[in-house]
């Protein structure tokens, strides 16, 4: 039986779990693991052995990473498709195909033929029935085969060792830097969780990582030491260096660019786009030329919403989907970069985060805080982030009931030559700049 409409696909597919709206996972054996992921690509015919991947894990940056070297490799002339979670605006942003979204036809599409096999499994039960993430991923697949894309950019969805992504054996793979967050799921030492990252390190497959503190590279080293995965390391093997404050260069073990421009914010953003090429490389090493002209063009062409956006002026407003206290460091650091304004801050978080550290750190960065919830099951109420912001200081907080209302009470509260910063998670992000669209 097909689907009527879009919608109707949109709804049986999420009928299936969803750990990204779950506040707590319930602890089984069946939750995370490759058996369902490898069950259902063998009915799909194994489209993922047919693709030339870049797989990319990290804690933050990894989007950003992927959606720059998605850029470099279109410049190229390659045909890329490009995987990254979660969406601002719309489930379809999650897979790409030359910058534009897959379209309602083919989810609909490529969906049906597998309703059949996720009947049957979810009468067996959740050891046996796909999660979103993995029916997604499948799709994703699917689509990148029939598009015949020359590469496909992968970003690891949590985690990497056991991510619905990791049944890949990609061209080259990327760690971004390393920090803490998901916690109750990779791990609370940071060796745990940059060891749950290294998991996407492949036999013989080279592999480049991100600015790294010492102990996650030490882990990332050994394993790849262990599997014979040729390393390269920003910082070592792959050099930043600042021109003027718009303009940067990188060094790699294979050629040195200048004159590069990145419409992203931030010093993280530079070390990213390192990163970035250094995938490049590889991949150049494997086949595929990404040549000067592209890198240039690829990283100065590239919009990557949500990301220190800035979304309107008097006030200014910027948005940013940072979520965790290493993502919220480099956001703040970015602000500092900028002209000193008055700021109010929206902020929106997950209760599964480290809620007070993130506050810890915006609560001296703010002249008046409004704190909101999305529409996510895991928001933290805010009540809790009232207190706990009043707590640690902070004056003038604010409490609206919804997104959008947080935004108008921001804008009251701001005055022309303000700054408006909306931050705390990815989904208060699209639902802000939902109000832009």
């Amino acid at each position: 039986m097909s689907f009527p409409t879009y919608q109707a696909a949109l709804d049986y597919l999420f009928r299936f779990t969803d750990y990204e709206r779950m506040h707590k996972v319930k602890k089984a054996t069946s939750v995370f693991g490759l058996a369902r992921m490898t069950k259902i690509l063998e009915h799909c015919g194994q489209p993922h052995a047919a693709l030339r991947a870049a797989h990319i894990a990290g804690t933050k940056g990894k989007g950003s990473t992927a959606a720059m070297l998605a850029s470099m490799a279109r410049a190229a002339g390659l045909s890329v498709g490009l995987y990254t979670s979660p969406h601002l605006l719309d489930i379809r942003e999650r897979i790409q195909v030359d910058g534009e979204w897959i379209p309602e036809e083919a989810v609909t599409r490529l969906l049906e033929p597998l309703r059949p096999y996720l009947d049957v499994a979810s009468e067996d039960g959740d050891t046996y029935a796909p999660t979103f993430f993995e029916i997604f991923t499948t799709i994703a697949f699917l689509y990148f085969c029939e598009r015949d894309v020359d590469l496909a950019v992968v970003e690891v969805g949590l985690g990497g060792r056991l991510d619905a992504t990791n049944v890949l054996l990609p061209e080259a793979c990327a760690i971004t830097p390393v920090s803490f967050d998901h916690t109750d799921k990779l791990g609370t030492e940071l060796g745990q969780i940059a060891g749950e990252k290294a998991g996407i390190i492949k036999e013989g497959v080279p592999v480049v990582s991100g600015v790294q503190q010492p102990g996650p590279l030490d882990v990332i080293r050994a394993r790849a030491a262990e599997l014979g995965a040729p390393l390269r390391v920003v910082g070592d093997d792959i050099e930043v260096h600042s021109e003027t404050p718009e303009v940067f260069g990188l060094r790699t073990w294979r050629r040195e660019l200048t004159g590069l421009r990145l419409a992203l914010l931030g010093r993280h953003q530079r070390e990213n786009a390192a990163t970035a090429l250094g995938l490049a490389e590889l991949l150049c090493e494997r086949g595929l030329e990404i040549g000067n002209d592209a890198v240039h063009g690829g990283l100065g062409s590239l919009h990557w919403p949500g990301r220190v956006q800035l979304v309107a002026t008097e006030p200014d407003i910027i948005l940013d989907g940072a979520h965790n206290v290493a993502s919220v460091s480099a956001l703040l650091e970015t602000l500092d970069g900028l002209p000193r304004k008055r700021t109010v801050f929206v902020v929106a978080i997950a209760a599964d985060k480290n809620v007070d550290a993130v506050l810890r750190l915006l609560a001296p960065r703010g002249d008046a805080f409004v704190v909101t919830r999305t529409p996510n099951p895991r928001a933290a109420d805010p009540a809790t982030l009232k207190a706990a912001l009043e707590a640690l200081g902070a004056d003038a907080v604010d409490i609206a009931g919804t997104p959008a209302d947080a935004l108008a009470l921001a804008r009251m509260l701001a005055g022309p030559v303000d700054r408006i910063c909306i931050t705390g998670s990815m989904y208060l992000a699209g639902d802000i700049l939902a109000l832009f669209s």
